[in-house]
């Protein structure tokens, strides 16, 4: 039988209430070690965060990143996702992930630090009044859509990338372009998201050319000309983030400026 502590009745009424989630069909857990977890379909779900940092150092917020296992065993969250996809629970699927990552994060850190959500592009695709349900949870943690980011991933769906964003900041949320490639850079020009998240090869092709670093500097002036402020993803070294430091980046994330966790 499902785990039903009781601090989490209200919050089990509003995941019914708004996300259509039977109450024997997912248990809610806490744990020492990865704090709540969530089993649903078969799957266990965690949270961990990787720290997003200003330029100089100073702690901006967080990355909520999913960790999946399925009868013990390590499940790559692309995976978990194909599974919800294949059963047609993805946009549940998706909500309920971030409802966990939502809590674990009110849970271990200040209400200061900025919540850094992925949404899959099936449920961005699929979805039309994008964030609204998920506005309704938030709202009953007292929590504020300013202080959440909404990353989508770059593609070509231009229309409907367009119609998310306009939504989502529609109610307050902060949205952001996620691993965006020279091959959607233009497009990341016209969406106008609030932040545009480099691909990790941006960084790594400018601390091995002159070229690169010039075409990258040049980029990041193009996007704070749109209004437009600029993560830069996948720093792993010492250079790469000197680097970044240089560019006029406002952002920097990577496993060498703060590995994936649980701060428990």
């Amino acid at each position: 039988m499902a785990h039903r502590p009781y601090r989490y009745l209200r919050l089990m009424l509003v995941l019914r209430n708004s996300l259509l989630l039977n109450a024997d069909e997912y248990s809610l857990t806490d744990t020492p070690q990865d704090g709540l977890v969530c089993h649903f379909m078969g799957m266990r779900l965690s949270s961990v965060f990787q720290p997003v940092l200003q330029a100089d150092g100073t702690l901006v917020g967080h990355e909520a990143l999913l960790r999946a296992s399925r009868q013990e065993l390590p499940l790559a969250p692309e995976l978990a996702f194909n599974h919800a996809m294949d059963t047609n629970r993805l946009v549940q699927f998706d909500r309920l992930v971030r409802t966990i990552h939502l809590l674990n994060h009110a849970r271990y850190y200040p209400e200061t630090a900025r919540l850094f959500l992925n949404v899959h592009p099936f449920f961005v695709n699929q979805v039309g009044d994008h964030g609204r349900t998920f506005e309704k949870i938030l709202q009953y943690h007292d929590l504020q859509t300013t202080h959440t980011v909404i990353e989508m991933q770059a593609n070509n769906d231009f229309a409907q990338l367009t119609l998310a964003i306009k939504n989502y900041r529609a109610l307050g949320y902060c949205t952001a372009l996620d691993n965006v490639a020279d091959s959607h850079f233009h497009h990341a020009l016209l969406l106008k998201p609030d932040m545009v998240k480099l691909d990790r090869q941006w960084i790594v092709s400018a601390t091995q050319s002159a070229h690169a670093r010039h075409v990258l500097i040049t980029r990041i002036n193009e996007l704070h000309q749109a209004g437009i402020r600029v993560v830069v993803q996948g720093i792993e070294t010492a250079d790469q983030l000197a680097l970044a430091q240089t560019t006029g980046a406002e952002y920097v994330q990577g496993f060498y400026v703060g590995q994936p966790m649980l701060c428990v």
